[in-house]
């Protein structure tokens, strides 16, 4: 824990770490930072020492907690920790242990023994000033792989005067630097107040956003906005949750689903911060942010990660870039990290433990995984303010999170890599990959049937003790191999074995999930893959124990309708939580919306269909005068309408599944430039160009969106439907309406984002007239007499609507 100071009643808190600087003795080994993957086999090797202490001395206690109260210049101070194993001697002495593993053949370097030395006599300080007559401290060594103990004794300089010295001038040290943090917080409250909005006046709704955001953080609710797209939402929650947060020591989370999200909102924070009052920070990929292009995470291998904390306190690069700007952005992270020759990522995420703002992916607070250390299972959330845009997104990135799956032929492909290496190592972990593999193969086999589609998935009992015992095998051989990589300085990117082995961790963490709560377990069959897989139906109870921590939670999107739906299984809490929609502040007649009930798009229908929706759409398109987008339900069905398309006066450009960044790049600029005339673009519903981009201006005059856009068929959006009813009653509507058409009003909501805006919105399909499809169309975009009041043909009201004809 960090050391915690409370001023008005004179006291301090902190840990043994405090009083040390165990920061340099850190490294980025290999999977640092890996959430539940990190010091798994450091505390493993612990364990098993402390297991069998425990069984032949009956003495013998582990993982003790340990506390000392004392005052220093006027503070009562409170140093706690924990001492790694307790015993007692035959002559009745108290032996402190301090437990470190090592490799084979290796020693503890001198500063790296110092400083462990010191934290055992800490521990031993502790004890005997709390009135233990007799204590001695040791280090005990235990050789990773081959189990050797080795228990080295340490002896004290002198009776502990000279200790207790050093740590009150270490107390004087943290006490400065909290002199120091108060005035940095005073200058942040006064930021705080003195906060202004980044614009001269407020759209219609913003007010009341801004309002309800005030509320919600004084009363320490959660709030759940729904308001459409284009009118300002993010920084009109981001505005009041600043302002409170800085005047009230807060930490602002703004999570976002995409990269371009991300680039919106932190435009925003620039706009909120342009005297760098206080920081904000954007987030990256690790991959985007590996100054070695290896991703090798080891010191060995990187010159990135070598000597890291060393170099990061010499350097002072943290500082720097703080006394540099209030905006930390990417580029310039990595820029200023290469330079010191430190890992870029890992700066990034130093810094972000110093700044008021972190802008990031919804994984860095709710993926087990790869979360931030701030969102663990055990931290305090009190002082974090979660702002969650498009949070509809959430509920199936939170059923991701708990959804792993073992592939057989990810299995056969590892064991074929390490045949490869020749080695008795490479051979064993070869040997149970292809035992993984027959498991696998064996259970999707005696679950279905050996006739019948490719794709296929039944529900089955998972055989979980046969994991469980490959698993034992698994643990042994992966220490070994990743000790001879490390004697061959063989590691590399992406290593097959050790993917495949923390995807069985992951599985069996996950096994463990579904033994209570909303799982199911599956075996599938696509193509020639043999698959488990385990189906989280409701992430609620992981997502929501996140939610109920923070302080205050707004979660912003232009969709969420029903709104039970979302604050259910997103697990917020109904008596602290509250909601507000916000209506469309651009005026009515600067859209016309139009539905085509003349084509059908379910699966059995398309067929027939393809033909007249590729003349559909053409038609509407050309009755544009300016770029036209329409999207499709699944990239299957755009290609069948792409085929059949002619259009004459129009640039057609398609999204493709395998597209990038570039592609994606490519596109947009055609969208905005005027060299290649009147642009179709055909997309798929839920993509990037979907949700989440921004089409400045006139780029677009017209959108429209082929058929409802429900999710495909499958075992997992049945089972999905059935336990909605059962919980809801609504099960087909929650399992497909509610995701198809959230993806509808996402896209639309791409067309209109100013008052100057102007276009059409074409949805074709018959069943954008029929329950329950219709009661998800938003109101403002409906006539007095419903939906039915929007039947048309595209290219016909679009060619009205441009030529200015008032009517509907």
């Amino acid at each position: 824990m960090a050391p915690r100071f409370d001023a008005e009643s004179l006291q301090i808190e902190l840990s043994v770490a405090d009083l040390i600087d165990i920061s340099q003795l850190r490294s980025l080994g290999f999977a640092h930072r890996g959430g539940y993957e990190r010091m798994w086999v450091g505390q493993a090797i612990h364990s098993r020492y402390q297991d069998a202490a425990m069984a032949s001395d009956p003495t013998y206690r582990r993982e003790v907690q340990l506390e000392h109260l004392f005052t220093h210049r006027g503070w009562q101070v409170t140093i706690r920790g924990r001492a790694d194993g307790l015993r007692r001697d035959d002559d009745g002495t108290l032996v402190v242990e301090e437990i470190k593993s090592l490799r084979r053949g290796s020693q503890l370097g001198g500063l790296t023994r110092q400083v462990y030395e010191r934290q055992a006599l800490i521990y031993r300080w502790i004890l005997a000033r709390e009135g233990e007559p007799e204590v001695r401290a040791e280090l005990v060594l235990i050789e990773i792989g081959g189990g050797r103990v080795e228990h080295l004794p340490v002896e004290p300089e002198d009776d502990g005067e000279e200790l207790e010295r050093s740590i009150r001038e270490r107390l004087n040290r943290l006490i400065h630097q909290h002199e120091a943090e108060l005035e940095a917080v005073e200058r942040r409250r006064e930021a705080g107040r003195t906060l202004l909005f980044p614009h001269t006046a407020m759209r219609p709704g913003q007010e009341e956003i801004v309002a309800a955001v005030e509320t919600a953080l004084e009363q320490r609710e959660h709030l759940l906005i729904e308001a459409p797209t284009g009118i300002g939402k993010t920084v009109a929650a981001l505005y009041p949750a600043l302002a409170y947060s800085l005047t009230h020591e807060k930490r602002v989370f703004v999570l976002t689903a995409k990269n371009l999200q991300q680039e919106m909102a932190t435009a925003v924070l620039e706009m909120l911060n342009p005297e760098d009052r206080f920081h904000s920070l954007r987030l990256n990929a690790k991959a985007r942010m590996c100054a070695n292009e290896e991703l090798v995470c080891h010191e060995e291998y990187c010159p990135y990660a070598r000597d890291y904390f060393f170099k990061l306190q010499t350097s002072r690069v943290v500082p720097r870039l703080l006394e540099a700007t209030g905006t930390l952005l990417p580029d310039r992270i990595f820029e200023m990290a290469r330079q010191a020759e430190v890992c870029p990522f890992e700066v990034s995420l130093e810094a972000a433990g110093r700044s008021q703002v972190v802008l990031g992916d919804y994984n860095y607070a709710f993926d087990p995984y790869v979360a931030l250390s701030e969102f663990g299972s055990d931290e305090d959330l009190s002082d974090v303010v979660l702002i969650v845009d498009e949070i509809h997104n959430l509920v199936d990135r939170g059923r991701g999170y708990y959804r792993p799956e073992l592939d057989a032929g990810v299995a056969l492909e590892t064991a074929r890599a390490l045949e490869a290496g020749g080695t008795p190592v490479h051979h064993r972990a070869a040997t149970l990959a292809r035992r993984l593999a027959r498991l696998i193969e064996e259970t999707v086999v005696a679950a279905l049937d050996d006739e019948g589609p490719r794709t296929r998935a039944a529900l089955v009992m998972l055989p979980e003790d046969d994991l469980w015992m490959l698993r034992a095998e698994l643990d042994a051989t992966f220490v070994d191999y990743i000790e001879q990589q490390r004697d061959n300085r063989s590691f590399r990117a992406d290593d097959p074995f050790v993917d495949l082995y923390y995807k069985v961790l992951r599985f069996l963490d996950g096994l463990a999930l579904s033994a209570e709560g909303a799982f199911d377990q599956c075996a599938e069959r696509r193509g020639d893959s043999a698959r488990l897989r385990i189906l989280c139906k409701d992430p609620s109870p992981f997502i929501g124990a996140i939610l109920e921590r923070c302080h205050a939670v707004v979660g912003l999107s232009a969709t969420l309708s029903p709104v039970d739906f979302y604050i259910d299984l997103l697990g917020f809490d109904r008596g602290r939580t509250s909601e507000i929609s916000v209506p469309g502040p651009f005026p009515p007649e600067n859209r016309r919306v139009v539905i085509d009930p003349s084509v059908a798009t379910t699966y059995r229908e398309r067929p027939r269909n393809y033909a007249r929706i590729a003349r559909r759409v053409a038609a509407f398109a050309e009755a544009v005068p300016g770029n036209s987008m329409v999207l499709f339900p699944s990239y299957r069905f755009l290609a069948e309408v792409t085929e059949r398309i002619e259009v004459r006066r129009r640039h057609l450009l398609v999204q493709q599944p395998g597209d990038g960044e570039a592609e994606r790049q490519a596109i947009l600029e055609a969208l905005r430039s005027d060299l290649t005339g009147p642009v179709l673009l055909l997309a798929v519903a839920g993509g990037v160009f979907a949700e989440g981009v921004d089409y400045p201006g006139d780029t677009l005059s017209a959108v429209g969106v082929v058929g409802p856009c429900l999710p495909a068929l499958s075992l997992e959006q049945n089972r999905l439907r059935e336990y909605f009813d059962e919980r809801f009653e609504r099960g087909f509507e929650y399992a497909y309406v509610v995701p198809g058409m959230t993806r509808v009003v996402q896209a639309v909501g791409r067309l209109i984002r100013s008052a100057e805006d102007r276009g059409v919105i074409a949805l074709l399909d018959h069943r954008f007239l029929d329950e329950p499809y219709r009661r998800h169309l938003p109101d403002d975009w409906l006539p007095v007499e419903g939906p039915d009041g929007l039947i048309g043909d595209p290219a016909e009201v679009a060619h009205r609507f441009f030529a200015g004809d008032p009517v509907r």
